[in-house]
């Protein structure tokens, strides 16, 4: 036993004091530069090649889009808990569609956990084209968040770098001891010009090793379905209002008449609550009976169910590769997401070693390993384990 004790003891003692070097040393970085590219795949930019790189990144979940993707790298977990399923929803009191503010994030995020553990010192910034992706990523209470005001103006890769070194100077980001984030979202394949005068210019204002990049994908691609029919490769329209209408009909001659179906957006299906309780149907009976009758249409693979969840339709379509969707109504064409087989998930700086590594990794590992690096407590809905 004693000498168990005394193996014990040696070994916590030797990790207290490599903790307490690396404090010393400075190893903490004093900023997190956390960049988010559209549709980045493998060819990821050459600047990064000596960074640690894990080359078979993943989202743990199918329907990923921009406000998804965003939410679950800044969470540490997936739309099931932080609850921003879209970049839109339909609203069930107004039956309007919505786009996700922070107030939509149910946990907390990086920028949140690091607010709470410096008491408001350390400071969580943000810089995309659209504010929505902006505030998403900045978390509940941001310090700053910039975005595109003028929609006549388009941002391209250079603009948004500039827009990024303004904010840190003008924000004194890095500019003593105590932790800060940086958010940037960049739109699909930008200028590696722009990506290496960011990189270079902040390790001229910071130093070299003060700085934590951390760069993954979005996770997607839009699906180019445009020239299918003319190579014979299966492909069609969904159309979903006409959908809606023909489950409201479907239902109406199981159950009587009335409005069983009452809003849908894309590829999903709101029921009416209210009525199918005045009639004493169940929800379990509704869905069951409407995801057998969706299954019958042509381009439906599967239907999931997501009763009581928020921002999120209680009937989820997922379609057959190559289909499409469109508004009948308004002839309005709905961009499919395909999610990439796989994409990288790079961290740069803070004296980190070069390594590429093939084992497949969760985006939902990316926040864990953040915190890990600037001493602070994980995302309170995350339980993924950290990288290093």
């Amino acid at each position: 036993m004693k000498k168990n004790r005394y193996i014990y003891v040696t070994l916590f003692t030797l990790l207290a004091l490599s903790s307490q070097a690396q404090v010393q040393n400075g190893s903490t970085p004093r900023l997190v530069v956390n960049i988010t590219i559209d549709q980045l795949r493998s060819n990821y930019p050459a600047l990064f090649d000596d960074g640690l790189v894990y080359e078979e990144g993943f989202y743990p979940y199918s329907q990923i889009d921009l406000s998804s993707a965003i939410s679950s790298v800044v969470t540490g977990t997936s739309p099931f808990y932080h609850t921003i399923t879209a970049d839109k929803w339909l609203d069930r009191n107004s039956l309007q569609t919505v786009s996700p503010t922070p107030n939509d994030i149910a946990v907390s995020t990086l920028g949140d956990e690091l607010r709470l553990a410096t008491k408001g010192e350390g400071k969580v910034c943000a810089v995309a084209v659209k504010k929505e992706t902006a505030e998403l990523a900045a978390g509940h209470k941001s310090n700053r968040i910039v975005w595109n005001e003028d929609k006549r103006k388009k941002w391209n890769a250079i603009s948004l770098t500039d827009k990024a070194l303004q904010l840190i100077v003008q924000e004194s980001l890095g500019q003593d001891s105590i932790p800060d984030i940086l958010y940037l979202h960049y739109d699909a394949n930008p200028d590696e010009n722009a990506l290496t005068k960011l990189v270079s210019e902040i390790e001229k204002l910071l130093g070299k090793n003060q700085t934590l990049f951390v760069v993954t994908s979005t996770g997607y691609e839009v699906e180019n379905t445009s020239e299918y029919a003319k190579y014979n490769i299966p492909t069609g329209v969904y159309y979903t209002n006409r959908t809606a209408n023909l489950l409201n009909m479907y239902l109406g001659a199981l159950w009587g008449q009335g409005k069983y179906v009452e809003g849908s957006y894309r590829n999903q299906l709101y029921l009416n609550h209210q009525l199918l309780e005045s009639k004493r149907i169940s929800l379990t009976d509704a869905t069951q009976k409407a995801k057998e009758f969706l299954l019958q249409m042509s381009g439906v693979k599967s239907v999931a169910t997501h009763l009581y969840e928020q921002h999120i339709g209680d009937l989820v379509v997922e379609l057959n590769p190559g289909w499409q969707m469109q508004n009948d109504d308004t002839h309005e064409e709905f961009k499919v997401n395909k999610p990439l087989a796989y994409f990288p998930i790079i961290f740069y700086g803070a004296n980190l070693p070069a390594q590429k590594v093939k084992t497949p990794v969760s985006i939902e590992r990316i926040a864990p390993t953040i915190s890990k690096a600037i001493r602070i407590r994980a995302p309170n809905a995350c339980i993924a384990t950290p990288l290093f």
